[in-house]
């Protein structure tokens, strides 16, 4: 070590400077140029000088002169994808108030920014970070004491670099430390990180011999006195410009380990959808997101996401066709539970079938069972959920977020779903695509009453024009861990009905707005409500459509509507009233497996006919059916000991279900004599012919 470089140690120690970690070469001397400004040998390694220039970021340049040195600032990248905020309830740590103690890793990204000084200062050349910089951080905490002061708690962090202008920085927190981070970083925005890089340079400095007939103005170091110049970059000062003209003494430059301070406040960056489900935490053997500031202070268990969404009052009195709302505090989901679900109407129809199978049982009274199978989904409104989707960005939960509106995805399978208004049929649920839910029903006979009549009753209660018949509940899923069963009515009706892809809508130019509407599917559809939609904005006023049927594949123009960027529309199935059983396989599919043939009972009830007042001693009954058995109906007699009878006959399944239409004759023997009375019956409608005394005049 030379005695200059040990006197400028001496002086390190002695009056150290803030931004110099220490000298780390030997000295260089200086060379003077043309206007007495001392500088850098041409062949000297190529370092920036730590003086000061008219910015913060920038050093003075040279030594070559079409280049400058830059001190880097960083910023935080929109969508970090190293985030990570993790806290850990180990068992058996308890703080001292009796709560969990709470350790977290925290994980962000810095990433190198060009500042607006340094863009501003350098007109041309070339610019260069300056050279061997290695990232110090720490994290600066803020917590309020009990007498109220504020505290700036600093955590050293580490870092490890992902490419040369950008690195991760992690900080471990432990005990209070971990709930002020999180409550900064969700809450209030107080947190900020502070940088202190290292980077070499060169530290110009004015050195004095005083024992040589100079006065002594301050300490002397090995017979030598320093003057330092500039302060790294940390400040704007005014570019030193070193000349021999007014001062004495000796220009030396010492390399040397710089820093510089900076700080980065993290505000609410990481407050949004696309970081939130980065805030973990792991208790009892689990790890999920973070709900919100309750589980640090209580050991973290099993927690659902979702909260009921009570800032848009009463929901079903706002949208008619939505029961509840829900909101998902990490998702930013908010799921529309709807009123009731319904058959799925699509551009391939309602997605209904019924299949008949075989039934070899030998208690069988039919022979076959039959197996429905629906596509039900929420029968939400379209108009009611572009009104939602519109509401949801006033309330509270929407400040600095971007929510999701959605309808459930699928079932609760920790709570039954149920057909509660058919019990003669067995129900089964299972999840379907997208917010679909499958709903299967089988019909076996049920003594005494075979499938075949309990199938029809069922189809008569499908197209049921009053209050569904056929109804019953589903269990709607928000997550797995909700606590109260989230349930929903099911109605298996055709006149009440869920679509999607059914119907296209397209705003018209011109004036007045008009629009154009399409069936796209095989069954006519009827319009209640329009109404048009712009993003972001509520739907403007309903347009009641009159009920207008829209028959298949046709289009139809919308008045009152197209001014907006789409028109949604409200509608439902056409269906007639009554239904003739022929025109049921328009909404229901009908396959048969393996069944060709079934056991229908033709019953004839004459138990309401008084034998005796009528004077009649025998009542026989020949059945004709349309849809030929094959061998003759047998013949039934009746008789005031035998007032009921019934046959059984082998039919074609699908007669069994779409109705037997027959012809009934009648034969009535009284003492005077013998008449015959000719009616027509249908035994699926009616699977009873009830003879009265009405019937035989």
């Amino acid at each position: 070590m030379g005695h200059m470089e040990q006197a400028f140690d001496e002086f390190l120690v002695a009056q150290p400077k803030h931004w110099l970690v220490g000298r780390t070469g030997d000295h260089v001397e200086s060379v003077i140029d043309e206007g007495g400004r001392p500088g850098l040998p041409a062949e000297a390694p190529l370092l920036p000088r730590l003086e000061s220039s008219s910015a913060p970021d920038v050093l003075a340049f040279g030594p070559f002169p079409d280049a400058t040195w830059f001190l880097p600032a960083y910023v935080l990248p929109a969508r970090d994808p190293k985030f990570a905020f993790d806290v850990v309830q180990r068992p058996g740590d308890v703080a001292t108030d009796g709560g969990p103690f709470n350790r977290a890793t925290l994980t962000l990204t810095l990433k190198e920014d060009l500042s607006q000084s340094v863009l501003t200062s350098v007109v041309s050349g070339q610019l260069h970070p300056v050279p061997e910089l290695r990232p110090v951080v720490m994290l600066a905490v803020p917590i309020t004491e009990a007498d109220d002061t504020v505290v700036v708690h600093r955590v050293p962090g580490t870092t490890a670099r992902i490419s040369g202008t950008t690195f991760t920085a992690t900080f471990e927190l432990s005990g209070s430390l971990v709930e002020a981070a999180y409550v900064h970083l969700t809450r209030s925005g107080e947190l900020r990180v502070e940088y202190e890089p290292t980077y070499s340079g060169y530290q110009t400095a004015l050195v004095t011999a005083p024992d040589v007939g100079f006065p002594v103005h301050g300490p002397v170091f090995q017979g030598l006195q320093f003057e330092v110049f500039g302060d790294g970059g940390n400040t704007g000062d005014a570019p030193f410009m070193p000349s021999l003209l007014d001062r004495v003494g000796a220009y030396v430059f010492f390399p040397c380990t710089a820093r510089f301070r900076r700080s980065l406040a993290l505000g609410l960056h990481f407050h949004t959808d696309a970081h939130r489900s980065r805030f973990t935490i792991t208790a009892e053997g689990m790890t999920r997101p973070i709900i919100d500031g309750n589980d640090l202070n209580d050991f973290a268990g099993p927690r659902s996401e979702f909260r009921e969404l009570t800032t848009l009052g009463d929901v079903s009195s706002t949208y008619p066709s939505l029961q509840r709302v829900f909101f998902g505090q990490v998702s930013g989901t908010v799921i529309a539970v709807p009123d009731a679900y319904g058959i799925l109407v699509t551009a391939q129809g309602a997605l209904a079938a019924l299949d008949s199978v075989v039934d070899e049982s030998p208690a069988t009274l039919s022979g076959c069972r039959f197996h429905f199978t629906f596509t039900v989904a929420p029968m939400a409104d379209p108009i009611d959920l572009a009104r939602l989707r519109a509401d949801v960005l006033d309330t509270p939960e929407a400040v600095g977020r971007t929510l999701r509106v959605a309808l459930p995805g699928g079932l609760d399978p920790r709570t039954p779903s149920g057909l509660q208004g058919f019990p003669a049929g067995r129900a089964a649920f299972a999840d379907g695509d997208g917010n679909a839910v499958q709903v299967s029903v089988d019909i076996s006979d049920d003594r005494p009453t075979p499938a075949t009549t309990l199938v029809n009753l069922f189809l008569q209660q499908l197209a049921s024009p009053g209050p569904a018949p056929l109804f019953g509940t589903i269990a709607v899923r928000l997550d797995d861990v909700f606590p109260q069963p989230v349930r929903t009515q099911l109605l298996l009706n055709l006149r009440r009905t869920a679509h999607g892809g059914d119907l296209t809508t397209t705003p018209l130019s011109g004036s007045p707005p008009t629009a154009q509407a399409t069936n796209r599917g095989p069954l006519d559809l009827r319009l209640l409500h329009g109404a048009d939609v712009r993003n972001g904005q509520a739907p403007g006023p309903g347009v009641p459509l009159g009920g207008m049927v829209l028959e298949s594949g046709r289009s139809t123009t919308l008045q009152g509507l197209g001014a907006g960027t789409a028109v949604e529309v409200s509608r439902t199935l056409e269906v007639p009233l009554p239904l003739p059983k022929a025109a049921m396989l328009r909404f229901l599919a009908f396959h048969t497996h393996t069944v060709q043939e079934v056991q229908h009972p033709l019953t004839v009830n004459a138990a309401g006919l008084n034998f005796a007042a009528e004077g009649v001693s025998t009542l026989t009954a020949e059945i004709a059916l349309l849809a030929d058995p094959g061998d003759p109906v047998p013949a039934l007699t009746l008789s005031p000991s035998h007032t009921v009878d019934f046959v059984h006959v082998s039919l074609p399944v699908d007669s069994a279900v779409t109705g037997l239409d027959s012809t009934v004759l009648l034969t009535v023997t009284t003492a005077s004599g013998v008449r015959t009375v000719s009616l027509s019956h249908d035994f699926v409608d009616e699977p009873i012919l009830v003879v009265t005394s009405s019937t035989i005049h």
